[in-house]
């Protein structure tokens, strides 16, 4: 009811990115590709890496805003499969200096020898979020390929409200720009349309426009809070409605095309 269309007057947006969290996306590569898995690194495919550059000047941004960043979180994709991975820190630690207390927090699968020795290999001032993955199936993920905008009872919401996760994560950067949140940016990347900022938005942009286009597409947007594992079905299959699938046929089609002008 709180996100209604006629709602919206009396009693403002619903949700706002956290200003003192951002989530950043080091790269789209996976090695384990779960189904219904909110960055489409199974669903789309695609070695597509943040350039350290934009790295860099997230931290010169940041430091001319002034922001006290609370959490700094590197995800994917698998973020240790980054091929510039072990720079990454030595970019953030004029941040660190600023701000001890700042944390930094890798959110990895865990999955394979290969990403087990990075992990192993980080920093001891690196916090790990280590899922400890054994395969392709996540019971506990929610059917993000499910758009509300392919349901008649989300004909009168205004998805300008967004959902918990910009709130509770804060705002994303991805390798196409900043975004409400790292999901949008994920969202962003297979529909092509190129909407992220180029730069740290100010703190009065809460990026409505941009919840506006992804939120009518993620799947997370019809729950709006988290929703705890025990209180949700377990999904064990790939679920994908008519404008998801129309949108990762049109990635594929344009990716083979590209590939074939390459050869």
């Amino acid at each position: 009811m709180r996100v209604l269309k006629f709602m919206h007057h009396p009693l403002g947006y619903h949700f706002a990115p956290a200003q003192d969290q951002i989530e950043i996306d080091l790269t789209y590569l996976c090695n384990l590709r779960c189904n219904n898995c909110n960055r489409s690194s199974a669903q789309a495919p695609e070695s597509l890496h943040l350039e350290l550059e934009q790295l860099r000047q997230f931290v010169v941004d940041s430091i001319e805003q002034g922001r006290k960043w609370k959490r700094i979180r590197l995800l994917g994709g698998e973020p240790t499969l980054h091929p510039q991975f072990e720079e990454v820190f030595g970019i953030l630690d004029p941040l660190r200096s600023l701000y001890p207390d700042m944390k930094i927090e890798v959110v990895s699968n865990g999955y394979g020898e290969k990403v087990r020795r990075k992990l192993q290999a980080l920093p001891k001032n690196i916090w790990v979020e280590n899922s400890s993955k054994q395969g392709n199936i996540q019971p506990h993920f929610g059917p993000f390929n499910l758009a509300p905008q392919d349901t008649w009872w989300h004909r009168w919401v205004d998805y300008r409200h967004g959902c918990s996760i910009p709130q509770e994560c804060g705002m994303g950067l991805t390798p196409t720009g900043y975004y409400p949140c790292a999901v949008a940016g994920g969202i962003d990347r297979v529909t092509r349309q190129g909407n992220g900022r180029e730069r740290l938005p100010a703190k009065d942009d809460n990026m409505r426009d941009l919840m506006n286009r992804a939120c009518r597409l993620c799947g997370r947007f019809r729950d709006g809070y988290f929703v705890p594992y025990n209180l949700r079905p377990p999904l064990d299959e790939q679920l994908t409605s008519q404008s998801w699938q129309k949108i990762y046929l049109n990635w594929s089609e344009l990716k083979n095309k590209n590939l074939a002008t390459k050869e």
